[in-house]
């Protein structure tokens, strides 16, 4: 009987490190215990209905970390209890202790005048050795 234990390890890494966590009901794919980035939130997202059925949330982040930090957020866009679409600003290379503003701007089409609400969902961050490349952004 062979053993497969090569791609039981892979997966079980992946999955480890894909797991999300959540605080303040906004999750995170790169947890840190000690000082969430979920924390780093200063306000909450401001909606605004662009032209042509674009839609952006708009706020402040803080990195509240001793290191330069490159962060995701990703804003959702709502309808009342219904979701619209979403997206994502990437802020890069933020000092410690420095604020910054993300606007995560979307295409929601004919249900851009829809929209009611925007709300971040989730925030990563990554130090300046562990960001990850270009190409992943």
């Amino acid at each position: 009987m062979k053993r497969i234990v090569l791609p039981f390890l892979l997966t079980s890494l992946l999955v480890t490190a894909c797991q999300r966590s959540e605080v303040n009901g906004i999750g995170s794919y790169t947890p840190d215990d000690a000082a969430p980035p979920q924390l780093d939130l200063v306000d909450d997202a401001a909606c605004d209905i662009g032209d042509w059925g674009w839609a952006s949330g708009s706020g402040t982040i803080e990195n509240r970390t001793t290191d330069v930090a490159t962060y995701e957020v990703v804003v959702a866009f709502h309808e009342g209890e219904v979701r619209l679409g979403e997206a994502s600003s990437w802020i890069r290379d933020l000092p410690a202790g420095v604020t910054a503003r993300y606007e995560a701007t979307g295409f929601l089409g004919d249900e851009a005048p829809l929209l009611t609400d925007c709300s971040v969902i989730t925030i990563n961050r990554w130090s300046a050795d562990t960001q990850p490349a270009d190409s992943a952004a």
